[in-house]
């Protein structure tokens, strides 16, 4: 019999980093601690700025930081990896596959505990950037897909947030049961706002601003960003591009370009911006946008959408599972189009108004307090019905048969 109160472990190196994937872990830990489970994070140089839920535990695991200009943080916590203390734990979340992870298997299998992964990020597009020696290397064949495929499979079940996410993990021979189910983003995104000065602060009167949420980061391919829009400008001569996010391995090269003449007038870095700001911005802002092939979700987008800012963004893996092609934003296949469509929506003030309309009609479904009780139900699903049958090694379709049955009454689920 499940107990009412879960201790859920959430493991991961990104807790405190500033991206998608720390975000999505944060608040869905905060969303779940809100419920009156107890969570404790596992995760490496943990800070927090703010009030947290008295159900909210964070316990350090160690770290360092190895890239700057990423964050990212190496952990290896080689001495906790076979000792583990925390007996109280119902269920592993496990949010880092690689050496966090394997401590999180570890204990997992020692209390005897049912372990649930979500994949994010994939380490063969990060690897090299994080780890640019060795990770270089280690990226030009398959070896980090299949390390990260031996792991994956151990969980009981693996979340994705989208299903063209899913899609990419089957077509790298992961195994089911893969379960569908958006991040979420805080309710905090949906809050009614105004300008309030917000243009005047960051030299935007009078502009038709396309918003660039994002770590400046090789995979959001800023630079080519910034010269598309050289060709919106042509067409829209009003139109300004902003980009506010975190600095990443981009940021230097950004910080050029946009200092060059033919880009100095219409383009601006505002580097990351107070929270209530951000709000502004995306209140503000006529468009927002995201051009990257490898996103989990791109919560960005959804952020933007709560605040009724439609989206132009690549038809991609993530992002296609976003936006509304033609109901809340486009999506591209390539620049020439991206360009066309930001065009348009720049220049067609009603159709401009349409599509925020639906963007936030649509966003609506991936409040982070909803997500937040699903989680709980499934997390007590696999405790009571799914982890036995891997414990006594039940043939792998039958786990995939019942969850399949379990989740056609859950809200944001997919198979």
């Amino acid at each position: 019999m499940v107990k009412q109160a879960l201790d859920i472990g959430f493991f991961s190196t990104m807790y405190s980093q500033i991206n998608g994937t720390a975000h999505a872990v944060r608040f869905l830990s905060e969303a779940i601690a809100n419920l009156g489970h107890n969570v404790h994070v596992f995760a490496p140089r943990i800070q927090n700025g703010y009030k947290i839920p008295k159900t909210l535990h964070f316990h350090e695991i160690g770290g360092a930081i190895i890239g700057h200009n990423t964050g990212f943080v190496l952990s290896a916590p080689l001495h906790k990896i076979f000792f583990c203390q925390h007996d109280y734990l119902d269920v592993a979340h496990i949010h880092t596959h690689a050496v966090v992870g394997s401590m999180a298997i570890n204990w997992a299998k020692y209390l005897g505990i049912p372990m649930i992964g979500t994949h994010n990020s994939p380490m063969q597009y990060y690897t090299a950037q994080y780890v640019p020696v060795i990770g270089k290397l280690l990226t030009k064949g398959d070896l980090i897909w299949r390390y990260e495929r031996h792991i994956v499979d151990k969980y009981d079940f693996v979340h994705v947030a989208t299903k063209s996410k899913k899609q990419l993990l089957r077509d790298y021979r992961f195994k089911e049961p893969i379960v569908c189910m958006t991040n979420g983003i805080r309710d905090l995104y949906y809050t009614n706002l105004k300008e309030n000065g917000i243009r005047e602060k960051y030299g935007l009167e009078g502009k038709k601003i396309l918003l660039y949420a994002s770590r400046l980061s090789p995979e959001k391919h800023p630079i080519d960003i910034i010269r598309t829009f050289k060709r919106v400008h042509d067409e829209v001569p009003d139109a300004h591009l902003l980009f506010v996010g975190s600095a990443g391995p981009s940021k230097d090269q950004v910080k050029r370009i946009i200092k060059k003449k033919q880009y100095r007038d219409f383009v601006s870095y505002a580097g990351r911006v107070p929270f209530p700001d951000l709000l502004k911005l995306y209140n503000t802002a006529d468009l927002t946008c995201l051009w990257s092939w490898i996103e989990a979700e791109g919560l960005v987008l959804l952020e933007a959408m709560a605040q009724g800012t439609p989206n132009v963004g690549a038809n991609a893996c993530g992002i296609s599972n976003i936006i509304r092609h033609g109901k809340t934003g486009y999506l591209a296949n390539n620049l020439d189009q991206f360009k066309d469509y930001v065009v348009k929506l720049l220049k067609d003030d009603d159709l401009r108004a349409e599509f925020g309309k639906n963007a936030k009609e649509v966003a609506q479904n991936y409040r982070v307090t909803e997500i937040a009780k699903t989680w709980t139900k499934l997390y007590k699903f696999t405790i009571d019905q799914l982890y036995p049958l891997r414990y006594h090694s039940e043939d792998r379709k039958v786990r995939v048969e019942l969850i399949k049955e379990f989740i056609q009454d859950l809200p944001n689920v997919t198979f």
